[in-house]
């Protein structure tokens, strides 16, 4: 209100004064801002009003201040008018604080960094108005907002990549479980009608299990009995002996010198209740490893059976039934991951009867079969064409992983174990996930479509590509991770939903008849590990047949062999130690027990963790 306008300045304020909508003030905006640059001074020297481009500072007599005076006695701060007498609008100011902009002698004011603008026009356009003014000014330059440009411009990572937000899924386990009644019933369907026209191969692979199963009782036996012994040696080693406060009649004659007169208790602890979820690779590569790798699975359940531990074993496949169905409990959300089309094939459970165990056993082992490398088919019969729905597939194992998160916890509320043990045999590393699920406008139709983001992003700046950061987060423990390895990090995520749980992986890492290891998968998964480590740890896994390696997301990791190194050992002594001495006798017999048991690798470890 105590502000007084030039005449020209007059004409602006009135037209301000009768805007009364949005569009009209941005416009005039826009129209003041185009005249201020059409009469911007063609001087620097903007507060010397000699030349019309400026106003000058009025001296304290009111006339226009001389050149090189301005900034020597008449400084004001910038963007404040001195009163009509001519005074100071600002004492508070001394010369050595004049505002930045101003001419003055020392020349501080137009330094060449900060007088040209990044459009081409002046930055110290800042000019004095009120009734004094002479000149026409230029258009206004926000230098404190250009300072903070430049100040989160040397701040920011250029190189940096996007960040991809996921969020894990609720996934609907009745579209995703496939359960063992409806395998046994499709599988069994098809493989009697081969056996109707050849039965041999049916006889011969049918005799191979039931001769496994027998070979292996007195094995799995010794494990049961160790598994027991172990049990009842940690109980006894964690008894705890009180008082009862009751007197020991017993001993109540001995009063004079014993102190010690109560009856005592025995308090043996309650062993962990225990339960087994395995999760087995059916995928195309592990074809020559199948036979060897069903071997130790089917000792680890004849285990479980004979200590009533609760299990399940699930193999999950991308072929099975096709690619038309929804894995979520609800519609999607934006922000949801998307997973792959697969199913968890339940071959194996403690709910099953002895008679269902050993047929899916028998159809999964002819399966298997079928890709032996050295076996005689005219002996053994050839084999059978496999159900459509059997076959080996891609490795959806992180899309497997998250439904984990949903299936683990619900086969711990129904069997009441109080400690799970997951176990995951695979021979690779996981296929990628689709992406995260997101909202695409149609403009064609005016609606939102799903459309699926990719959880992996590579972009090329500054001459290299950069990857996005993918950030997940599990909406049930409310916990958010920056993934650094998609699989082993979803893994501790499946942790944190089952406290407590054991998560063991085994990686089948050897291939061909003789199942070596290369060591060049060694390199692969030690990166950091020398020549001379990477060889000490070949030499001590073709001994040992297994290498146990620190592996972020497992509790314990394991490499093993393949081929034949798989498979498990069931010879007896040899006809030809016949008449030989005891101490050879004894040896012999030694070797073929330990060789036995170091042969199940996937028992013993078993054995290990739950005992």
């Amino acid at each position: 209100a105590n502000i007084v306008f030039s005449d020209e300045e007059k004409v602006w304020v009135d037209r301000v004064a009768k805007t009364e909508t949005e569009d009209e003030v941005l416009d005039l905006a826009e129209e003041l801002y185009a005249w201020m640059a059409e009469n911007e001074s063609e001087t620097d020297n903007h507060d010397s009003g000699e030349d019309g481009s400026g106003m000058g500072m009025p001296d304290p007599s009111g006339e226009p201040g001389e050149p090189g005076e301005s900034g020597e006695d008449n400084d004001t701060e910038n963007g404040e008018s001195s009163d009509a007498d001519g005074s100071d609008a600002d004492d508070g100011n001394s010369d050595g604080e004049a505002a930045e902009g101003k001419s003055g002698e020392d020349g501080e004011g137009n330094s060449e960094d900060e007088s040209v603008s990044g459009d081409g026009t002046s930055e110290n356009t800042s000019v004095e108005g009120g009734k004094n003014s002479t000149g026409k000014g230029g258009p206004p330059v926000a230098e404190t907002d250009k300072a903070t440009g430049k100040g989160m411009d040397s701040l920011r990572d250029k190189e940096a990549g996007d960040r991809i937000y996921g969020r894990i899924p609720k996934v609907d386990l009745k579209n995703i479980v496939v359960d063992t009644k409806t395998l046994l019933e499709e599988f069994e369907t098809h493989y009697f009608a081969e056996k109707e026209l050849n039965s041999l191969y049916w006889d011969k692979t049918r005799e191979e299990v039931e001769t496994l199963k027998s070979d292996s009782k007195k094995t799995v036996a010794y494990m049961v009995k160790e598994f027991e012994m172990k049990k009842a040696a940690d109980q006894y080693a964690r008894a705890a002996t009180s008082k009862t406060g009751t007197l020991d009649m017993s001993k109540l004659h001995t009063y004079k010198y014993n102190e010690d007169l109560f009856k005592k208790v025995t308090t043996l602890p309650g062993a962990t209740n225990h339960g087994m979820v395995m999760v087995l690779d059916w995928s195309g590569s592990m074809c020559d490893n199948l036979i060897g790798t069903l071997s130790q699975m089917y000792n680890l359940i004849w285990f479980c059976r004979r200590t009533k531990i609760p299990f399940e074993v699930f193999a999950f496949s991308d072929l099975y039934g096709g690619r038309s169905y929804n894995v979520y409990s609800n519609e999607f959300k934006a922000g949801d991951i998307a997973l792959s089309n697969f199913h968890l094939l339940n071959f194996f459970s403690s709910n099953m009867t002895l008679v269902e165990e050993m047929n899916m056993m028998h159809i999964l082992w002819m399966y298997a079969a079928q890709y032996a490398e050295y076996r005689d088919w005219a002996e053994n019969g050839y084999p059978y064409s496999a159900p459509r729905n059997i076959s080996l597939g891609g490795t959806p194992l992180n899309d497997t992983i998250i439904a984990m998160m949903d299936l683990i916890p619900k086969f711990k509320n129904d069997t009441g174990v109080q400690k799970v043990n997951t176990i995951f045999l695979t021979d690779g590393a996981s296929s990628r996930l689709p992406g995260v699920f997101d909202y695409n406008f149609d403009s064609h139709t005016n609606e939102h479509h799903e459309t699926v983001k990719p959880t992996t992003h590579n972009s090329y700046q500054n001459g290299r590509y950069v990857t996005s950061k993918i950030i997940v987060t599990d909406p049930v423990v409310n916990k958010t991770y920056e993934v650094t390895n998609m699989t082993n990090d979803l893994l501790r995520m499946l942790k944190n939903r089952v406290p407590g749980m054991n998560v063991v992986g085994f990686f089948i890492a050897g291939s061909g008849k003789s199942g070596r290891v290369d060591k060049r998968t060694l390199y692969y998964l030690l990166e950091h590990a020398t020549r001379p480590e990477i060889m000490e740890k070949v030499k001590f896994l073709n001994k040992n047949k297994y290498l146990a390696i620190s592996q972020l997301g497992y509790d314990e990791y394991y490499i093993l062999p393949g081929g034949n190194a798989l498979k498990t050992e069931n010879e007896t002594l040899d006809d030809e130690l016949i008449g030989a001495g005891k101490a050879k006798l004894k040896s012999a017999f030694t070797k073929m027990s330990k060789g036995k048991l170091a042969s199940r690798q996937l028992l013993n470890k078993f054995v290990g963790m739950v005992a």
